[in-house]
């Protein structure tokens, strides 16, 4: 009987002693390749557009959103341009760890349109909201987006 008690602590002993894969990490490592924050060249022709004819009795007008590469990987030039106006603004996408995929997709209202980009999960993510209302082009900020990092410094 006495054995067997002394097997049973042996066996109770060498489980506990068991290796941690992790080596006392409380986090996850994600792998993402890197990307740089600037591009090597920018295109100046439009990588996406938009437009929309506008009939009226006097005259087609068309609805036109452009978007541009600048020299920062994860900022657009956004163009617009109705009715003789002509207006800018940027579009910031965060970084996912894959290269940028931004879009343009076609607004509830006329004219109008939503600008984006798609995420790490091939979804599409809506940032700004593009229209001409009361004879002025209007942007709207739809969505504002981040990507943060955390690292455990304690050891």
């Amino acid at each position: 009987m006495r054995l067997s008690y002394c097997l049973l602590i042996f066996i109770f002993i060498a489980g506990c002693n068991t290796n941690n894969e992790n080596d006392g990490k409380d986090s996850v490592e994600l792998k993402y390749k890197n990307i740089t924050e600037t591009r090597a060249s920018v295109n100046f022709l439009p990588i996406k557009m938009y437009s929309e004819v506008m009939k009226s009795f006097e005259t087609n007008d068309t609805f036109k959103v452009n978007l541009y590469e600048t020299k920062q990987t994860f900022k657009y030039l956004i163009k617009i341009n109705y009715k003789q106006l002509d207006a800018e603004d940027t579009l910031r996408i965060p970084n996912f760890g894959i290269n940028p995929l931004i879009e343009i997709k076609k607004g509830d209202k006329r004219p109008s349109c939503i600008v984006g980009f798609f995420d790490e999960h091939k979804q599409f993510r809506e940032s700004k909201m593009v229209s001409y209302e009361d004879s002025e082009i209007k942007i709207h900020v739809l969505k504002h987006y981040a990507v943060t990092t955390y690292q455990d410094t304690v050891k």
